[in-house]
């Protein structure tokens, strides 16, 4: 599903490469938005997905914990993922953030909807991945990413993201920063999330992974 995954099959399982095509995955479509029941009391930033170790989690807390001026502007909110643990919850409160400023939330397609298209940024700060849709998913509908620059993810975003070092919570909050209290560059993002959000279609997948086959035959 990317060059990236192709170099690890390669590199880990010394798969000939001859034997690997690189076929870029689709986005689904949004149709339908419906308002989850969790009370929004301010502008917030999105997190989507797993929190586990890879995923990163702990980085954008500790980068969100750097800046009282954040806190106050925004809440966190997680899509999925599971309730917070309870040594999550004492990670958010040994960064000294009321466990109030950051919410988890199960939700479903259309819920998920809403909170794209609400949110201030969606936050992606990944170790590794094999692509990354939440981001371009994200894009679709018109809501800026704020990314790691993990090799995979850049393939998914190109230079329609801000990057970040994922190692780095500094960085992490500087990009969040430069982007939400920046009217200019979240329009910027915006409008090239849109359009590069166009290069990922099931139909074209579809297309793709049929020539495969019919090379086989």
């Amino acid at each position: 599903i990317s060059n990236k995954t192709k170099e690890d099959l390669i590199d880990i399982y010394k798969i000939d490469e001859k034997k690997i095509d690189v076929i870029y995955l689709g986005i689904q479509k949004f149709y339908k938005m419906n308002e989850p029941a969790i009370k929004l009391n301010k502008p917030f930033l999105l997190y989507v997905g797993s929190r586990s170790k890879y995923k990163n989690f702990n980085n954008l807390i500790k980068a969100f914990s750097l800046s009282i001026k954040l806190q106050n502007d925004f809440d966190i909110i997680c899509c999925g993922g599971g309730k917070f643990s309870e040594l999550e919850k004492k990670n958010i409160l040994n960064h000294k953030i009321h466990l109030s400023k950051i919410k988890q939330i199960d939700v479903n397609d259309d819920q998920l909807h809403y909170f794209y298209k609400n949110a201030a940024a969606l936050i992606y700060p990944s170790l590794y991945e094999g692509f990354g849709l939440p981001t371009i998913e994200a894009m679709s509908l018109g809501c800026p990413v704020i990314s790691s620059n993990h090799s995979a993810i850049i393939e998914a975003v190109g230079d329609a993201a801000k990057q970040f070092n994922p190692n780095k919570s500094e960085e992490i909050l500087s990009c969040i920063e430069d982007t939400v209290y920046s009217t200019e560059n979240t329009k910027n993002y915006i409008k090239k999330g849109i359009a590069r959000s166009k290069l990922f279609t099931w139909k074209k997948c579809s297309e793709e992974t049929m020539n495969i086959y019919k090379k086989l035959l």
